[in-house]
């Protein structure tokens, strides 16, 4: 058995043991399903980490191009002669703390739905669902995303990826949001398996590199530009995505904010202060 001494492992203390068959294989990352549906994924290095997976080198990354079937015990991953030893595990968590406002003015990236970053969101077509959506979760009453959920192109439909965003504001303001998305089995019957397992990472605060990147700048008061550059890299549009959702989350805070309802105690800055 030929040892691979893993970068990293994030999440797979959720995770469940035994057989993760191929699902998907990618430049730089491979998916791996379990039979309850839920996904595994090997990283390549240099392209950020995700909740769930292991981070691999480039060159332990080409040694698995060909395993089609790992086994799982514990945080080891075994198949085909080779065995995975993550040499670190890492908890990609965002922690409630005030977040500072996201400058979207300089961004002119398509989203997936078609708009760009840098107009006034209130052009986007779904945006008034959208704040419909919200003030129903603020009523207390789980809002109905599934004409959201799974809507636009790719692995991580662009609904899904805005509901990501939105879900690392709320968290980082210390919203409770376990009525914002639907329980696990509903969700998995709306979008694809790779989305599932970005959006119930999300739900227990969870995100990934790329994600907590942007999110920590705004907590920490720094520049957030180069975070922020680096998240619109990742896939076609859905670092796009993930950002109008972060947008649209500040946006209906502040709203909130301005009619005296308070998301939160407190009153550190939470407010997006674009158009």
């Amino acid at each position: 058995m030929f040892i691979l001494n893993a970068l990293a492992c994030t999440g797979l203390y959720r995770l469940p043991d035994g057989e993760w068959t191929l699902h998907s294989r990618f430049s730089q990352a491979i998916n791996f399903s379990h039979a309850n549906g839920e996904l595994l994924t090997l990283y390549r290095y240099g392209k950020g980490l995700g909740p769930t997976g292991v981070l691999l080198s480039r060159t332990q990354f080409s040694c698995l191009t060909a395993v089609s079937q790992l086994y799982k015990t514990g945080s080891l991953l075994s198949g085909q002669g080779l065995t995975l030893r993550p040499q670190r595990s890492l908890r990609l968590q965002l922690n409630p703390i005030a977040i500072a406002p996201l400058d979207l003015s300089s961004c002119s990236q398509q989203t997936g739905l078609g708009s760009l970053l840098n107009q006034p969101l209130t052009t986007l077509d779904c945006y008034q669902d959208i704040i419909a959506g919200l003030e129903r979760w603020k009523s207390g009453v789980a809002p109905d995303w599934r004409w959201l959920i799974g809507r636009g192109p790719g692995l991580t439909p662009s609904g899904d990826d805005m509901l990501t965003g939105m879900l690392a504001v709320f968290i980082a303001v210390g919203m409770p949001v376990q009525l914002f998305l639907p329980p696990a089995d509903q969700l998995a019957r709306l979008t694809t398996s790779v989305s599932c397992s970005y959006l119930n990472s999300a739900r227990v605060g969870e995100f990934s590199t790329p994600v907590l990147g942007v999110m920590r700048s705004l907590q920490s008061g720094r520049d957030a530009g180069r975070a922020l550059r680096r998240l619109l890299t990742v896939g076609h549009t859905s670092g796009a995505d993930t950002v109008l959702g972060i947008a649209l989350a500040q946006r209906w805070l502040q709203k909130a904010d301005s009619r005296g309802m308070h998301a939160r105690s407190g009153n550190n800055t939470h407010i997006y202060s674009g158009s």
